[in-house]
């Protein structure tokens, strides 16, 4: 590595060293936070990356194929994020748990739904991306775990019907979240404190449902 090259590296405040392929991609993602897919530039990405423009084409094939590594890499921190809220069994109420979650859950639907609302127009990019995140290390699947998992577990514990189809449930939830950040996204006037309580109220009837029978949460 040119001692040019380490100095990029080593001065963009990263936390642990990264190859420069990862680099470039870190600092892709760093602008779409800011910029839509059509207003980002090869030659954007590499003064922000501070490279030359010739730098990335020996990483990558073009534009698309560097925004891709940085989509895929914002999901998968998008998933680490809903892995760590997931919900510890046994804890508090069943209700207050997947409420906790799913408030969790709708943030990061926002996020995602803000980011990949750009690929909508891009329908080659949408089918690669849907491709991506199903062979990435994270998978769509892992989104659904962390809820999955936890109700599993009240389950063997008692807190909910030994009866309960729990990918059904983690349906029910996800179904109601996305409704509700959809929601959020095409009314951004809305007060965010009456979609938290609409959310919470949804899921409260939901996993009531999701209960025992005999009224257990």
């Amino acid at each position: 590595m040119s001692p040019r090259r380490a100095a990029v590296l080593r001065n963009r405040g990263h936390s642990e060293p990264l190859t420069l392929r990862e680099h470039l991609v870190a600092a892709t993602e760093q602008l779409l936070e800011h910029r839509s897919m059509g207003d980002l530039t090869t030659r954007a990405i590499a003064h922000h990356a501070g490279v030359s423009d010739g730098v990335l084409y020996n990483h990558f094939t073009d534009k698309a194929d560097l925004v891709m590594a940085a989509m895929v890499r914002r999901f998968g921190r998008l998933v680490e994020r809903l892995e760590a809220a997931a919900p510890v069994a046994g804890e508090g109420t069943v209700v207050a748990n997947v409420q906790s979650y799913g408030r969790a859950l709708s943030e990061v639907e926002s996020d995602a739904l803000l980011h990949g609302a750009a690929l909508l127009s891009h329908p080659p990019l949408l089918q690669r991306f849907w491709t991506e995140i199903h062979r990435s290390p994270f998978g769509i699947d892992r989104l659904r775990r962390p809820l999955a998992n936890y109700l599993s577990e009240e389950r063997r514990l008692g807190r909910v019907s030994d009866g309960l189809d729990v990918e059904a449930a983690v349906t029910v939830v996800f179904g109601i979240c996305a409704i509700v950040t959809l929601t959020r996204r095409l009314n951004p006037t809305a007060d965010p404190a009456d979609i938290s309580g609409h959310l919470d109220a949804a899921i409260a009837t939901a996993v009531t449902g999701i209960a025992a029978a005999s009224g257990r949460r």
